[in-house]
């Protein structure tokens, strides 16, 4: 079970790790990412942290 730490969106329990995988499996927007996992379709408090790590992840 993920620790709350690695918890991304509370309302899927998405966690970092999945997001880093699905940008880099080629998710290049957050809608990618929501349609992947249902996260930002709740409460869409982990919008900021999604796009953080996509522009963290996409460019390396």
């Amino acid at each position: 079970m993920a620790e709350k730490k690695d918890i991304i969106c509370f309302c899927t329990g998405t966690t970092k790790q999945k997001v880093i995988q699905l940008i880099e499996d080629g998710a290049t927007n957050i809608e990618k990412i929501s349609s992947a996992t249902g996260a930002v379709t709740g409460c869409a408090g982990c919008d900021v942290s999604i796009m953080e790590l996509l522009d963290e992840y996409k460019t390396q």
